[in-house]
């Protein structure tokens, strides 16, 4: 149905915090700096003595912190609720477009005309559904993402400051093709961003 399909890209684009999960309802993978294995997460190296730089991979902060995993969760429930709508809706049409085909001869004209009128409403109906549906998906997940980004800034700076970093990198964005894992503060950030007091 168009509407998933919308959904679908519109989670995609709008940010790693509404990233889809991949077949085996993991995360999907990022270009990461070190191989590792696909069951486990790498083992988390020392941060090395007096570096001043690091990176931090957004897709797993957006996967594995409680915000992010709150944010998918919500999306998802709306994009179910908006989608069980739609489903009633084409059930009913479709039920009048099985009425339609099925009375031949029974119905008088006049009836079937009405029945037509209806069947044209019911396509309105779900056609205004979808577009209706889409936008305020759209507009939930910009609020989500806001409210992401308000706390990813502190998180951020919490982490830059405790470990005397002057640069903090993002893998994933096409310009980082390798780097130390011990670099990596991806957890840090995790642990910073999940324990920020909650949204009022």
């Amino acid at each position: 149905m168009r509407l998933l399909s919308v959904i679908a890209t519109t989670m995609v684009a709008l940010m790693v915090i509404f990233a889809p999960a991949d077949a085996t309802g993991q995360p999907p993978a990022t270009p990461a700096p070190a191989a590792a294995a696909a069951d486990a997460p790498p083992a988390r190296l020392p941060f090395p003595p007096g570096a001043t730089h690091a990176y931090v991979d957004l897709q797993r902060v957006a996967a594995q912190s409680s915000i992010g995993q709150s944010a998918n969760q919500q999306v998802q429930s709306l994009s179910e609720a908006k989608l069980a709508q739609i489903e009633a809706t084409n059930a009913e049409l479709a039920a009048s477009q099985q009425k339609l085909q099925q009375s031949g001869g029974i119905l008088s004209n006049e009836a079937q005309l009405q029945l037509q009128a209806e069947i044209e409403s019911l396509n309105t109906r779900v056609q205004r559904q979808q577009q209706d549906a889409e936008a305020e998906v759209v507009r939930f997940q910009q609020g989500l993402q806001l409210d992401f980004n308000a706390k990813l800034a502190p998180a951020l700076d919490q982490v830059g400051a405790t470990r005397g970093l002057s640069f903090i990198f993002s893998v994933g964005e096409g310009g980082i093709a390798w780097a130390n894992p011990a670099l990596d503060v991806t957890a840090d950030v995790i642990l910073a961003l999940d324990a920020a007091p909650p949204t009022p």
